[in-house]
């Protein structure tokens, strides 16, 4: 099989992932944004998908390590609060870009988590990356898999990879960053509508089949913008949430039957796809639970949301389309939208 030549791929070690449970209407996404940002705790990934089986949501979220959190994690389980339910101490978050919104690229990654027998914690992309989060136990493993199935510029080894990545992580393994603004700096709003949203759950052992739907999708030369995945510590299921061109649905949902003939797909259609990064978005907290207040605040549900490589991927049904946009730009804007200090 070819390898698929790609741009370039970005590690993160001994990092933290968490899964949030509330006992209670209160809405888990809500709950651990606001305390992040509250603890000044940098986000490095979040994912959440909305009614992944009928009345449930899951979130999961990678910060740098569960010591900065210990009052969250660590605290008492009370029946009618928020609580971590699940942690996993000591992960890597890989990220191989760009995928050009391709299924092919995103399939290739989830054949070598299949083939090697990984479990994806969470998989969460942005607007040119996809990123997976694994057990460090099993980094090795992953990483020289996705040199067999990937060319990554101008590294023609995980050998090579590793031996400038050890070079330059002296260098990089002391450095902080956080960054505040009252009013949050974005480079603008882009959306994309006319797409369907596919959630489904299906066994871990069925990830292959998973990945030979994705593959086989391909042929039709249709673009996949948008894919998130939750599998806690412990679970031996996978919650996927993807969209992809509402103008194929038939030829997906044959593709899918074909595959996975006795796992059920569910599909919510319109739905609208919005994405923005901004300056030092890998650095600054909060910038999530600003989204998901002003989200609430206008009662809009959010179906789906990736903050990943510093970017932000959300989904919402094409009819909210409009109020979502002018929602977030009361709270993000662009320079240009700014008001000028005046001498």
């Amino acid at each position: 099989m070819l390898k698929i030549r790609l741009g370039g791929i970005k590690v993160l070690e001994r990092r933290a992932c968490l899964f949030p449970f509330c006992r209670s209407g209160t809405d888990a996404l809500d709950d651990l944004c606001s305390r992040l940002a509250a603890d000044r705790i940098n986000l490095g990934l979040l994912v959440h998908i909305a009614d992944f089986r009928i009345g449930e949501s899951s979130t999961a979220a990678s910060i740098r390590s569960l010591d900065a959190f210990a009052g969250y994690v660590y605290g008492s389980i009370r029946p009618n609060e928020c609580n971590i339910e699940k942690t996993v101490a000591d992960v890597c978050r890989v990220s191989i870009f760009p995928h050009d919104q391709r299924p092919d690229v995103t399939a290739s990654l989830i054949r070598v988590l299949a083939d090697s027998g990984v479990k994806p914690y969470v998989l969460g992309s942005s607007t040119s990356a996809m990123t997976v989060v694994v057990s460090s136990s099993d980094f090795q493993v992953t990483m020289q898999r996705l040199f067999d199935a990937f060319t990554f510029h101008p590294y023609e080894s995980y050998d090579d990879w590793r031996a400038a990545y050890r070079g330059e992580e002296a260098l990089r393994k002391d450095v902080r960053l956080s960054y505040h603004e009252e009013v949050i700096s974005i480079f603008g709003i882009a959306h994309r509508t006319n797409f369907d949203q596919w959630n489904v759950t299906l066994p871990l052992e069925r990830l292959k089949n998973f990945e030979m739907a994705l593959s086989s999708l391909n042929q039709f030369q249709l673009g996949m913008p948008f894919l998130v995945s939750i599998s806690p510590p412990g679970e031996d299921d996978i919650y996927f949430s993807f969209l992809l061109e509402a103008a194929h649905h038939i030829k997906v949902a044959r593709t899918f039957a074909e595959a996975l003939p006795d796992v059920r797909f569910s599909c919510l259609a319109p739905v609208a796809l919005l994405f923005f990064h901004g300056p030092h978005f890998g650095d600054r907290y909060g910038i999530a639970n600003a989204l998901v207040k002003v989200l609430r605040k206008a009662r809009i549900t959010l179906l789906a949301l990736s903050c990943a490589v510093a970017s932000i991927s959300l989904v919402v049904r094409a009819c909210d389309l409009d109020q979502t946009i002018e929602a977030l730009g009361s709270v993000f804007q662009t320079p240009a939208a700014q008001p000028r200090n005046r001498s």
